[in-house]
């Protein structure tokens, strides 16, 4: 699965973190990315295994500006 973090829209809630914190990650003042485990080309960008869909899917639904694409 790949997934896709529109960091420009990104308010760094921290809830994608909280849902799913094996992909996501949320610094003090920096926007959501990717895990370095799962990043593809850029931070905000990344690759994961099926098994962790069903989390990314949370943290995605969970996103009160749903920046977060899941393909």
């Amino acid at each position: 699965m790949k997934i896709v973090i529109d960091q420009d829209g990104c308010i760094e809630c921290g809830l994608c973190q909280q849902s799913c914190a094996e992909v996501f990650l949320v610094n003090n003042g920096e926007k959501a990315q990717i895990t370095s485990k799962y990043q593809t080309n850029s931070p905000s960008a990344g690759t994961i295994p099926d098994d962790l869909g069903g989390c990314a899917e949370d943290a995605a639904t969970s996103c009160p500006v749903q920046v977060i694409s899941i393909v």
